[in-house]
């Protein structure tokens, strides 16, 4: 039965949880829309209109989970970006726990994938929204557990391949709860929430490329910035990105 963690409902978070949704994104900015304050999450069996980054479409069959928290003026509007780790942090650590693994074999590739390996298991987007002069942050996980989509630019795995036990009601009561872990650690400061993601991130110290808009850049990752920017060693020295794909190797 699909259910917040014992914590989240302490909080004070709600659920709702339907069957199929045009996307939970929208669900949750409809919350917002309709002048409700309290956190709340909203989960879907499937979604027809799925998306992910740049507007790409996210294959939402039943068996995975499809889900969307909606944030109410949690923050200043330049900070939200950072809530983008917050969310990483919480999902490594959800799917670590009731999978039983931990890095190397499952880490964050920057700015907001899980990985199994090589391959992309989860995706996470984050988006600001002003409806009707109020601020809010609606953050979307997609976690393949039971199936992954084909042809995708990036590999993509499913959680069942490693951990068949994994379960998409445990995966996301873990969420809920390892979200308010990982925003305690934010309400610190982001030098808290940095260094909590480094010590997961995949491909530190190695060879990579990344795509930002107008060409293709390929350095050695150092890590991320005091802002969340990608910093990269090039041969034309350090530079950084705040956008943009990364792939790993030559």
């Amino acid at each position: 039965m699909l259910a917040l963690g014992p914590g989240a409902r302490a909080a004070g978070y709600g659920l709702v949880h339907k069957g199929s949704v045009a996307s939970t994104m929208d669900e949750a900015r409809g919350h917002v829309g309709a002048h409700r304050t309290d956190p709340c999450w909203f989960v879907a069996d499937e979604q027809t209109g799925g998306r992910g980054r740049h507007g790409r479409t996210w294959m939402s069959p039943p068996g995975n989970l499809y889900a969307t928290l909606a944030l109410v003026a949690p923050c200043e509007a330049a900070r939200a970006a950072e809530l983008s780790f917050v969310a990483g942090l919480a999902l490594h650590g959800a799917v670590a726990s009731v999978s039983g693994l931990g890095h190397p074999h499952l880490g964050i590739k920057w700015p907001n994938d899980l990985l199994l390996g090589s391959a992309k298991v989860a995706g996470l987007l984050l988006e600001g929204v002003q409806i009707e002069g109020r601020f809010a942050v609606l953050v979307g996980f997609g976690v393949n557990i039971l199936s992954a989509p084909p042809e995708t630019p990036y590999p993509a795995c499913c959680l069942a391949d490693a951990a068949p036990a994994a379960t998409r009601d445990a995966v996301f009561a873990a969420l809920s709860e390892h979200w308010l872990d990982a925003m305690a650690v934010w309400q610190s400061g982001f030098t808290a929430t940095r260094a909590a993601w480094l010590a997961v991130a995949h491909g530190l110290g190695t060879q990579v490329r990344i795509r930002p808009p107008g060409g293709e850049v390929s350095g050695l990752m150092r890590g991320i910035d005091a802002r969340g920017c990608l910093v990269l060693a090039t041969a034309d020295g350090e530079r950084t990105f705040d956008a943009g794909d990364l792939f790993f190797g030559d």
